[in-house]
């Protein structure tokens, strides 16, 4: 009778210590938080994108749009889920977008002339804007699949306009990391590593 008390209460506790053991998930705690959305209008290479709260993803990358080498004309924000990369464009200080190329992929495949300066009008994202604050390019993971790490170009036109709507300032706009070519053009690429 000793025997099987013991067996019993031997089960029980088992049981009750393995159904409280905590299980290691591999989370970090961020993947469980709302994500915003982010918008641009639709059309060729892009369009509206929504993400419901508390689907995960991962941090996002941000670069500043520089434009004119020095001026802060905005953000680009890179991230992904396991379908596709979001690359938002977001203009900032009086800023608009009337154009914008995108590169995403192999950072040797980044379109470039004989002298090593890059051709954004060769990239395979191109959409004219009719002076928006705020575009996203939705791109298949497997540009950058997950786990791997790519390049982005993200150039723009950005415009400054006065209270008539006239334009007072033009100029070219790249997404903040590397100059793509060192001995030439100021173009810019940045690294990407799609996320698990």
């Amino acid at each position: 009778m000793k025997k099987l008390i013991f067996t019993l209460n031997f089960f029980v506790l088992s049981v009750l210590l393995f159904s409280c053991t905590k299980t290691d998930t591999g989370l970090t705690g961020n993947e469980n938080k709302p994500s915003s959305i982010l918008k641009g209008p639709s059309g060729s290479g892009g369009g509206a994108i929504g993400r419901d709260a508390g689907t995960p993803i991962c941090t996002p990358t941000v670069v500043t749009l520089f434009a004119g080498q020095t001026i802060n004309a905005g953000n680009v924000t890179v991230y992904n889920d396991a379908n596709f990369i979001y690359v938002t464009y977001n203009t900032a200080n009086g800023y608009v977008l009337t154009q914008t190329h995108l590169f995403v992929g192999d950072c040797a495949l980044i379109p470039v002339n004989r002298p090593g300066n890059p051709i954004p009008g060769q990239f395979p994202y191109i959409t004219t804007h009719s002076n928006v604050t705020s575009y996203t390019y939705q791109i298949p993971i497997t540009a950058i699949p997950v786990g791997s790490c790519g390049c982005i170009a993200a150039h723009a036109v950005v415009v400054k306009l006065d209270a008539a709507g006239q334009v007072v300032d033009q100029q070219t706009a790249w997404g903040n990391g590397t100059v793509i070519n060192p001995d030439g053009q100021w173009g810019m690429k940045f690294n990407y590593c799609s996320c698990q």
